[in-house]
């Protein structure tokens, strides 16, 4: 009886120690090559950005159309459920309304939880370059000011880290090369990106059942 007790505990120990946690998201792009990666604790997982060649599609084009059945009524399934889903979370509300209605509360929510968002620009090292020196002014001077404007709007709407010094820097390269190295680091407690989410669902759902109640009365 201790045990299980000593289990339980335990258990509930690790789930409140997981909800308290950081969700961290790394971006990497260098050397043209991009990579996202994203970690709980110690556990780092690299999302795969590109889809592997699978057995069926493979076998497929080398059996004709033979498996082309089962595969096609999988994908029908799959994608009938996604639409049924979504029409039984918004019922009678027409869809423009409704996406209408998810926009106002993902604002909302946003405007509430963007401050638990921290992001950390590690690095931010753009060249640019252009078909002539002119080109190659203007595309400097846009860029340059895009990147100030972006820092600007991260700095008021979410927790931006301070940056290290040289972490952002813009080039000009007058014989038109073109490059870039972005290393920049998004991290939320789970338990606030939960509250955010389930937030997001209730308040959708009050208001679909309020349409539903307001047409009932009609």
């Amino acid at each position: 009886m201790i045990i299980a007790l000593f289990v339980i505990l335990g258990i509930l120990a690790f789930l409140l120690l997981l909800l308290f946690a950081y969700l961290r998201v790394h971006i990497s792009y260098r050397n043209q090559s991009f990579f996202l990666y994203v970690q709980i604790g110690p556990i780092l997982y690299k999302v795969p950005l590109q889809k592997k060649p699978k057995y069926r599609s493979l076998a497929k084009q080398l059996r004709g159309k033979k498996l082309s059945a089962p595969f096609d009524k999988n994908e029908k399934k799959q994608e009938e459920e996604k639409k049924n889903v979504l029409n039984e979370l918004r019922k009678d509300l027409a869809l423009t309304e409704f996406l209408s209605t998810l926009k106002d509360i993902s604002i909302r929510l946003a405007n509430r939880y963007a401050k638990k968002l921290h992001i950390k620009v590690e690095q931010l090292h753009i060249t640019v370059g252009g078909s002539s020196p002119a080109a190659t002014g203007i595309a400097y001077g846009v860029v340059a000011q895009s990147t100030a404007y972006l820092l600007e709007f991260l700095d008021s709407t979410v927790t931006l880290i301070p940056l290290h010094e040289d972490a952002v820097h813009v080039t000009a390269d007058f014989s038109g090369n073109w490059d870039a190295c972005i290393q920049a680091k998004i991290k939320i407690r789970i338990i606030h990106l939960l509250q955010a989410l389930f937030q997001t669902f209730f308040h959708l759902k009050s208001a679909v059942d309020t349409n539903e109640q307001q047409n009932i009365k009609i």
